[in-house]
């Protein structure tokens, strides 16, 4: 029993370990800047001082609709991303000349939605990383009601 147990943590470890090399060469591509395009990776906090700041930054649910009905950022905007295809019809009302923060649950799709909101044209991007796992751990205030849904989706202020 102990030798089982005791592989089975070397191999988490080893997946552990992996997984965070890969990311971090992940990242280091990822977030730098092109000439047409920005894109930052930033922390629970600091995606919660660029909500309140004066830059209009536009909050981005990529998740399927029932994570986004259970909780999602303060003035969120939902524009599914899924098997490699952004929504085009929910980005289209988007203000391209203001940043997005792009989040999903744990900062996989997200990442993987960037090069469609650089496609639809957007310049500015931040990237909530670790998503809404990391948010919650930072205790930030969450909206989940079927009213704060219906809410944005009638928003005429985009």
């Amino acid at each position: 029993m102990k030798k089982w147990l005791l592989r089975f943590l070397a191999g988490f470890g080893l997946f552990a370990i992996g997984w965070h090399v890969f990311e971090y060469a992940w990242d280091q591509n990822l977030f730098s800047q092109s000439e047409t395009m920005e894109v930052v990776n930033v922390s629970a906090k600091e995606a919660a001082a660029l909500l309140e700041g004066e830059e209009g930054v536009q909050p981005i649910d990529v998740r399927p609709e029932k994570s986004f009905v259970s909780g999602h950022l303060p003035g969120a905007i939902r524009v599914k991303y899924g098997r490699g295809e952004l929504d085009h019809e929910a980005a289209k009302p988007l203000d391209r000349s203001r940043p997005l923060l792009v989040y999903c649950d744990g900062g996989f799709r997200s990442r993987l939605s960037l090069g469609a909101f650089e496609a639809e044209g957007f310049e500015k991007i931040y990237h909530l990383h670790r998503g809404m796992l990391s948010w919650r751990l930072q205790g930030m205030p969450c909206e989940n009601s079927v009213e704060d849904l219906e809410s944005k989706n009638n928003r005429t202020d985009l």
